[in-house]
């Protein structure tokens, strides 16, 4: 024997039900995003600081086959070619010291100062996740 499902006008959900659940289900996703986010941003100033020390470790080899530090208007590229201005390397390495071809920017799309005045002491910085330079967000070299 077949019994017939008779079809009632109270089956399914409400408006109010369904409104319930995405509410629910969007202030799951915002927690979720915001912690990504979060997560996201520290993935970029890690990603900079491993660049950073990069840097720095062909500036210890540039120094020492040159006992100096290229200066801030030879730049981050005497790392890559030979420089042209100010004090020249006598001992400079044949393909340079930095592995990559071009200098690379940093995670937040802004290029990485340098500056080194007296051929002895450097600062390498990224600008951070703001952009601007010389502000609290500043990631700076170890040196």
């Amino acid at each position: 024997m077949k019994r017939e499902r008779k079809w009632r006008a109270n089956e399914g959900f409400t408006l109010i039900e369904i409104m319930i659940v995405l509410a629910i289900v969007g202030m799951l996703f915002s927690f979720v995003g915001v912690n990504v986010m979060k997560r996201y941003s520290q993935a970029k100033v890690d990603s900079a600081k491993i660049q950073i020390a990069a840097y720095e470790q062909a500036l210890q080899a540039y120094y020492l086959d040159n006992n100096m530090y290229p200066h801030t208007s030879q730049g981050l590229q005497a790392l890559i070619t030979k420089p042209t201005v100010g004090r020249i390397p006598k001992n400079y390495a044949d393909g340079g010291y930095f592995n990559k071809k071009a200098l690379v920017d940093d995670p937040f799309g802004t290029p990485y100062r340098y500056e080194c005045e007296d051929y002895q002491n450097y600062v390498i910085a990224s600008n951070g996740p703001d952009g601007a330079p010389e502000t609290e967000d500043d990631i700076l070299s170890e040196e």
